[in-house]
């Protein structure tokens, strides 16, 4: 399948490579919302458990907010080895098509 002839927009990935680099900085926003969602979700969830005497809803609150956190710093240590591994190997990993 040749992706330019079948969706416009796509004339200017030339292959999987620039298609993946275009998306990189747009998931980073991604995980940025999820984890303020997921942060927001988890507090309210402990707040409401510690007022209702709730043992259980506490820590599916504090689950929440703990999973939020380590997911997010997971998404942010993949972008700086990813940046790390650029200088090292001379690959830009997030703009391939620059020099």
């Amino acid at each position: 399948m040749n992706i330019p002839d079948t969706f416009a927009p796509g004339s200017k990935f030339t292959d999987i490579g620039s298609l993946i680099s275009s998306l990189l900085p747009n998931l980073l926003i991604g995980a940025g919302v999820i984890m303020f969602f997921l942060m927001i979700g988890g507090g309210f969830m402990m707040i409401h458990g510690a007022g209702n005497d709730d043992a259980k809803q506490t820590a599916q609150g504090k689950a929440a907010v703990t999973a939020a956190v380590i997911g997010f710093l997971l998404v942010i240590s993949a972008y700086f080895i990813l940046q790390i591994l650029g200088v090292i190997t001379g690959i830009n990993f997030f703009n391939p098509l620059s020099p």
